[in-house]
């Protein structure tokens, strides 16, 4: 996870542990969500009492202060980066629960997913993107909380998967961008910014020969003739569109199963 506004980077691995292995706690979350605290209480003198409240919660309370501000957004970060490093520690658990972490309220995604070489020679553009990524926020000041998610996986073997390979020992890398859907009266504003943001991520996932997780593609972040044919072309650079579409006409010659949203991409 990277946190915009700031050179902090926090990485989680799952390691299969050795038996009788004692691990280093980390501080109790109290300790820990101490940055927060404080700079709700100076922001917000009157907040009451903030006992119990996790750190999802603070954060969420300090950015509906003025969620499209992309200073205060930044201290907001700050203030997360010092909850992360007082977060160090290791823990003995089911993986689920090692690699899985409080995600806060509703708010808007896209992630995407591009290969990096393989293991033996990683190109590095997993590293190169987010460090891009991160410039061009900060170069449009935009209101990006945390975090940049970004985690890995092996290829798939599956032909329309966005990590599909014929190489076993590709890797690919996928990253996400978010902003969260702070209050009621900031909502349509949140969104339109969400998709200036994730325009600016889409275009840069084309140039990294990425596509988007299925469950994220989003028609409205590619609106207009241009933006949409540079979608439908990088799909077809990608999977074999063509060798899907027969496959589908031979099994759901109605169409049942698709909808206007893969209609459009793949030029059904």
């Amino acid at each position: 996870m990277w946190i915009p506004y700031t050179d902090v980077v926090v990485v989680v691995v799952s390691n299969v542990a050795e038996p009788g292995a004692k691990p280093k706690e980390a501080l109790p979350e109290n300790e820990r969500v101490k940055p927060l605290v404080d700079l709700l209480r100076r922001l917000q003198p009157n907040c009451g009492s903030l006992e119990g409240q996790n750190f999802a919660q603070l954060r969420e309370r300090l950015l509906v202060m003025d969620p499209l501000n992309p200073e205060h957004v930044a201290m907001v970060n700050r203030a997360e980066a010092e909850f992360w490093r007082l977060s160090q520690g290791e823990r003995v658990a089911d993986s689920l629960q090692i690699l899985g972490f409080e995600c806060g309220g509703s708010q808007w995604v896209l992630e995407n997913c591009f290969p990096c070489g393989t293991l033996s020679t990683p190109s590095l553009a997993d590293i190169d993107y987010v460090v891009e990524m991160k410039e061009t926020i900060e170069r449009n000041r935009i209101a990006a909380a945390s975090p940049i998610e970004q985690r890995w996986t092996a290829r798939s073997v599956s032909p329309m998967s966005p990590a599909y390979s014929a190489n076993k020992d590709d890797i690919f890398s996928w990253v996400g961008v978010i902003m969260y859907i702070t209050d009621e009266k900031n909502e349509a504003a949140i969104k339109q910014r969400f998709r200036e943001y994730a325009m600016l991520h889409a275009d840069q996932t084309m140039r990294y020969n990425g596509v988007f997780h299925w469950g994220k593609v989003d028609l409205d972040f590619h609106a207009g003739r241009s933006r949409l044919a540079d979608l439908q072309a990088s799909m077809r650079r990608r999977f074999d569109v063509d060798g899907f579409l027969k496959v589908r006409r031979d099994l759901d010659p109605q169409n049942v199963l698709g909808n206007r949203l893969t209609d459009t991409v793949l030029r059904a």
